[in-house]
């Protein structure tokens, strides 16, 4: 189950972020994390594993891209939890708090908003659409972690697999196959690339845009077409690719039965 989190602030002070928002967030989430379970954040962040939330940046009306907070404004942020009883605690804490430290400085709660998800809608999906909301990369890591700044659906299917399957359920391993196989055909692509700093040193290049995706006739497969709106279903609480925990990769899905 998905402990997902909504959380509402009001800017105390007018402040840039000399970094990427959701890297902030993360850092909330972790400065929380601290204050529940100190050997479990530090366990959690260093490990080498699938982290089990993810975050989005701040925003606004919809806008992913702020790079400065105003004073008085309202904004809001997104936490997703894999892990029920991780979640709990997140929930017990974050109820228990009437101000959070963020961007350096501390902002009042204007609401928290917990929603639960277990049920990932199953569907015989044909054609989707994917709003990819922030920037999106994938990592292969047998060519020495080469990122790939591009929506191929096997990367892309494949990431959202492995974290299902840690966290969720196991999938069969032919669904893998049939993604290496084509499966799933990239029919329309609107993107662009854009490049974050998420610390010091360390920037990410990631796409943006609409995607559109088609399962051919020739490929199509009645289980496999349901497995794929289901984690189609999970990213929109997952995110995909690199960076996940730092509110990379956040998507928003549209689904189509027609041929």
């Amino acid at each position: 189950m998905i402990v997902h989190f909504t959380i509402n602030f009001v800017a105390s002070e007018s402040r840039f972020f000399w970094m990427y928002s959701g890297a902030y967030v993360r850092g909330f989430l972790y400065w929380a994390l601290r204050k529940i379970n100190r050997i479990l954040a530090e366990e959690l962040h260093s490990s080498k594993g699938l982290a089990p939330f993810a975050t989005s940046p701040v925003f606004k009306d919809d806008n992913y891209s702020i790079e400065k907070l105003v004073e008085g404004e309202k904004y809001t942020f997104t936490i997703s939890v894999f892990v029920e009883e991780l979640g709990e605690a997140l929930k017990e804490y974050l109820m228990s708090i009437d101000r959070i430290p963020f961007a350096g400085m501390l902002n009042e709660v204007d609401g928290i908003e917990v929603r639960y998800v277990s049920d990932f809608e199953s569907e015989e999906v044909r054609k989707f659409r994917i709003t990819f909301l922030t920037p999106c990369y994938f990592r292969i890591p047998n060519l020495d972690y080469r990122f790939v700044p591009l929506p191929l659906p096997q990367l892309l299917f494949r990431s959202l697999a492995r974290l299902y399957e840690a966290y969720v359920s196991s999938l069969p391993k032919e669904y893998r196959d049939w993604l290496d196989k084509w499966g799933i055909a990239v029919s329309g692509c609107d993107i662009r690339t854009e490049k974050v700093l998420l610390k010091k040193g360390l920037w990410s290049v990631g796409f943006v845009g609409e995607v559109k995706f088609s399962i051919p006739d020739d490929t199509f497969n009645e289980e496999f077409a349901m497995i794929t709106s289901k984690l189609l279903s999970f990213g929109e609480y997952s995110n995909v690719g690199g960076g996940r925990t730092s509110g990379l990769g956040m998507i928003r899905v549209f689904k189509f039965k027609t041929k």
